[in-house]
């Protein structure tokens, strides 16, 4: 596993960060098999218990106040969980308008603009060309 810092967090808080991954995971209605790989690793990095993850399996396709939540969570947790929702939004390739509206509302609620999204949509892509970079080495 890469070096994280989610685990840091207070229980409650990883718990709000997963909650947030899930409601993202399932906004457009398509939770794509990229982007439910990368919900459950995510999970696991969040150390909660086996009955909290399954709570969270089960919030994958509920809704969520997202005003309320965010508003609830602070600022730090709510960085961590935008830089994770922006990768998960690129499991599949593709940023859908209601996948965007989501980044773009999380960022505002921890202080940060549009530019910082897109920053972090970059980011992302550039960790994909270096995750290929890999599988080029094994030729895989």
């Amino acid at each position: 596993m890469l070096h994280d810092i989610v685990h840091q967090m207070e229980p409650s808080e990883r718990f709000q960060y997963a909650q947030l991954l899930a409601y993202l995971a399932s906004v457009d209605n398509n939770i794509s098999k990229p982007e439910m790989a990368f919900f459950e690793q995510r999970l696991g990095a969040t150390l909660l218990s086996p009955e909290r993850k399954e709570q969270l399996r089960k919030k994958l396709s509920s809704n969520l106040n997202l005003d309320k939540h965010l508003a609830a969570m602070n600022p730090r947790s709510i960085k961590l969980a935008l830089r994770d929702i922006c990768l998960m939004t690129m499991a599949d390739r593709e940023v859908e308008p209601s996948e965007r509206a989501v980044l773009l509302k999380v960022a505002a609620a921890a202080g940060l603009t549009d530019k910082h999204v897109e920053a972090l949509l970059q980011w992302t892509i550039k960790g994909f060309h270096w995750m290929q970079e890999g599988y080029n080495a094994l030729d895989i």
